[in-house]
């Protein structure tokens, strides 16, 4: 077979074994923009209608719905349902507005009641009444699912596939009993920090999002579970995040993968404060399955930054039975995507 061929069938292959990743997104995103009433009328001369808008826009304007336009061809907005229409007439009056330059066709429409997110939501609502419309790239690209590049996503994929094998090896040779992978990434060093497993016979806490977390505190000098054996201050990573006959063996099974951790340095060493040394900062990690809500408070606490997950699962608490990450409360959010290679 020649190059091109070969790289073309590995580009569609790719694109197979990624179809089915997906953002987990907050409800806001997802859902149509939510409506509110209010009231509208017809001007009678188009020619006063600039001198009508700033009128109205001095004497009764609308903080709560900045976002929207205030005419639509002839139609303005007068003010939202919260008074009877009567009332809107003698407020009109009463704020010295003429009366007059209106149809005195007074009716109730629905607008957006807060500003549209996403162009979709923005497409929907603007078509009711105008509206303005800041789109965020990022926040676009995220919510069409269209974030990753190609190569981001053989890359993601790459990573998942490295947690599979932790939680076959896992199961091979620790339990006989289903087993779940977890894998922390940089994706700075584009390195595998550590790992994790599930060891419940060993504790209730020990699900494998915890230990993996706690392995990454290994290699920042904590960690309180299992004691590595991995240290080796000669060589330029810090090995201590994954067990040494589990590392031979991923070594073997994913050769193209760089292992271990940036060696571990106090703040006042650090060029980039922020990315570091707290824990899970910056990182990824990748689940087999979808995590419980222990877990994924655990993951918010060690603040990563993405969260990728392979199958949904009964007790998940990113998906299935709540999207903790949304929390607007929490004191750290992170990304989550799901369904990535679940099939494997």
């Amino acid at each position: 077979m020649d190059e091109a061929k070969r790289i073309k069938l590995d580009k569609e292959h790719s694109k197979t074994e990624n179809n089915t990743l997906y953002p987990v997104l907050p409800d806001d995103l997802i859902i149509d923009t939510p409506l509110t009433d209010v009231y509208v009328d017809t001007i009678v001369d188009p020619k006063k209608i600039s001198k009508i808008i700033k009128e109205i826009n001095s004497v009764l304007p609308l903080p709560q719905l900045a976002h929207l336009k205030r005419m639509k061809s002839k139609e303005i907005i007068l003010y939202p349902v919260s008074l009877e229409q009567y009332q809107i007439i003698n407020l009109l009056k009463e704020k010295t507005i003429d009366t007059s330059a209106f149809q005195n066709n007074i009716r109730i429409i629905q607008v957006a009641k807060i500003p549209p997110m996403t162009r979709k939501q923005f497409e929907k609502v603007n078509k009711l009444w105008p509206c303005n419309f800041h789109p965020n790239n990022y926040l676009e690209k995220l919510s069409t699912n269209t974030l990753f590049s190609h190569d981001e996503l053989r890359s993601h994929s790459r990573y998942m596939k490295v947690a599979v094998d932790v939680a076959k090896f896992a199961k091979d040779n620790y339990y006989s009993e289903e087993q779940i992978g977890a894998v922390v990434v940089d994706p700075k060093r584009k390195s595998v920090v550590a790992v994790g497993y599930r060891q419940t016979n060993k504790g209730v806490l020990k699900h494998a999002p915890m230990i993996a977390i706690d392995n990454v505190a290994k290699t920042q000098n904590g960690g309180v579970w299992n004691p590595l054996l991995n240290q080796d201050t000669k060589i330029e990573l810090n090995l201590d995040g994954i067990p040494k006959d589990l590392l031979e063996y991923l070594q073997i099974q994913h050769n193209d993968i760089v292992f271990g951790a940036q060696r571990y340095k106090e703040k006042d060493e650090l060029i980039e404060p922020a990315d570091g040394p707290y824990l899970c900062t910056g990182y990824y990690i990748y689940l087999t399955i979808e995590p419980c809500v222990m877990c994924a408070m655990g993951l918010v606490h060690s603040r990563l930054k993405r969260v990728f997950f392979g199958a949904k699962s009964s007790n998940g608490a990113l998906e299935t039975l709540c999207k903790l990450h949304t929390v607007k409360e929490l004191n750290h959010h992170f990304e989550v995507f799901g369904g990535l290679i679940k099939h494997v």
